[in-house]
């Protein structure tokens, strides 16, 4: 597995995209996939509204924690959406 050197992040609709360069958009392969959302979510003008957003890649959810120098190339591709759950308010 090759590690990734660039993030393509979108939301759901695929209507926001951002693809990062790591090491030049501000955003490091020391920083975390929590770290990465935030980065997106402040690029492309998306408020959080107090939710807390996670990112997907190949339908499988992303850990908030992992680094992103342990993203490979196949999982560079993301889905960003806030996290909701029944009976939320």
């Amino acid at each position: 597995m090759v590690a990734a050197t660039k993030i393509s992040m979108a939301d759901i609709s695929r209507h926001k995209r951002y693809e990062a360069e790591l090491s030049s958009n501000g955003l490091t392969r020391k920083n975390t996939v929590g770290q990465a959302v935030e980065h997106y979510l402040d690029r492309v003008g998306i408020r959080d509204n107090g939710l807390r957003w996670t990112a997907f890649s190949r339908g499988v959810k992303l850990d908030h924690k992992r680094t992103l120098d342990e993203i490979t190339d196949a999982e560079n591709e993301w889905t960003v959406m806030p996290e909701v759950s029944a009976g939320a308010r």
